[in-house]
């Protein structure tokens, strides 16, 4: 009895030092990797605090795992039946939405010199504890100029199907937790020196998260496209020779539209674990494994797209938000077009929301007429019912264009896949 208490007080021991991030061991050093974990890159998935409302922040990330909030930022949701809420972000890049159901939403955010476009899964009470899903979310933007966000646009966004099949119905919300939280978020280590993706489509189907193969994959570094690479049939890619530092990643094609910013830590740093020795009661090591927590990150880049074409109509209505000039040079104010007029709440949402203009008649059953229904102020639709209107329609077109291969394109040519399509 004497010996067997004597063993339990000794595990009661260990033990507690264990919950510290302790280990037994009868050598003095230990060798391993506790910092790398694997889950969404971008937190795309939310039970909101409020029922109907939606807050977060929009930053850029920086060195380090620091960020810098990014103020004045117009945010902008889409669902799937086209109908838009908006907001913007304060000094320190907070923002709060109204009007904000459950479901399935393409999120834009734009300010001077930034960008962000991702997927947004609102969840409610009933259908995810509050433990499970964040209350609130955390975006980080690209540092890019618009004019690139645009031209990718025009040149690689293939045609389109109306029909989105993308639900979160029947996600298994307990069991997608872990895949889709995480800390040290916006963080992901090399890989043999360089940089490993996936892309998925919105929604889940229970712990599924769906692949987003065939895509067009930007590396973006400083504001300037630097690489670009096609996605495997499930979804990953994967860029060489990568230094370590603030990028971003701009995801297109038929199944979405997608920009995130990232860091990207160096491999050696994201593995390193200090230690720390103890001798315990028995004369056996205590070896304290512990890595730095600024140091996780996930191995992968990782991101589920917006879903088109709500994307191409949040991406229209930051477009909409500006002044438009016209090929005289006349500065068009968009609220003194009758066709952009309508009533609208303190953000500018359309009272009741029109939704996605119809194709069959050209996008005129929408208030700008839809992105992918074309008209508004992109010229109206044209062939095949209306996708000749707004971008959506306008990449078709500029397809043409590509061919002529402009020097003064800021986007490299076609490229390569990343490797054998699977």
């Amino acid at each position: 009895m004497k010996f067997t208490m004597k063993r339990l007080l000794a595990l009661v021991s260990v033990c507690s030092w264990a919950v510290c991030g302790f280990s037994v061991s009868n050598v003095t050093a230990q060798s391993t990797s506790l910092g790398v974990t694997d889950h969404l890159t971008v937190p795309q998935w939310v039970n909101p605090k409020t029922p109907g409302e939606l807050s977060g922040r929009i930053i850029l990330p920086a060195a380090d795992g620091s960020s810098q909030p990014i103020a004045d930022a117009t945010v902008v949701m889409t669902d799937r039946d086209g109908e838009t809420v908006r907001g913007r972000t304060d000094d320190a890049g907070q923002f709060v939405i109204s009007g904000v159901n459950p479901g399935v939403y393409a999120l834009t955010a734009r300010a001077d010199g930034a960008f962000a476009c991702c997927a947004m899964h609102v969840v409610s009470e009933d259908m995810a504890s509050a433990e499970v899903l964040p209350r609130e979310v955390e975006v980080a933007a690209a540092a890019i100029d618009y004019t690139i966000i645009k031209t990718a646009i025009l040149r690689y966004l293939p045609p389109m199907s109306q029909d989105n099949p993308y639900t979160i119905a029947n996600a298994d919300l307990k069991e997608i937790s872990s895949r889709v939280v995480g800390e040290n978020l916006f963080r992901v280590s090399q890989s043999d020196g360089g940089l490993k993706g996936r892309i998925h489509v919105a929604g889940a189907n229970g712990k599924t998260l769906g692949d987003a193969g065939l895509l067009n994959i930007f590396l973006v570094h400083k504001g300037e496209v630097i690489d670009r690479v096609l996605s495997n049939r499930n979804g990953t890619f994967a860029f060489e020779d990568i230094a370590p530092g603030e990028y971003s990643i701009l995801a297109i094609g038929q199944t979405g539209l997608g920009m995130a910013g990232f860091e990207l830590v160096d491999e050696a740093l994201a593995s390193q674990t200090d230690s720390s020795v103890f001798v315990g009661s028995e004369g056996r090591t205590l070896v304290a494994a512990y890595n730095d927590p600024c140091c996780c990150c996930c191995t992968e880049f990782a991101m589920q797209i917006a879903p088109l074409p709500q994307a191409i109509e949040s991406f229209e209505e930051v477009i909409y938000e500006e002044p438009l000039t016209t090929e005289e040079g006349v500065v068009v104010d968009p609220a003194m077009d009758p066709a952009m007029q309508g009533a609208v709440d303190q953000f500018g949402n359309p009272i009741g929301g029109e939704g996605f203009g119809d194709p069959a008649l050209g996008g005129s059953g929408a208030l700008t007429g839809g992105g992918y229904g074309g008209g508004g102020f992109a010229g109206g639709g044209g062939g095949g019912g209306g996708f000749g209107g707004g971008l959506a329609g306008l990449a078709g077109l500029a397809a043409i264009a590509a061919v002529a291969g402009d020097d003064s394109d800021p986007l490299p040519g076609p490229a390569p896949p990343a490797s054998p399509i699977r």
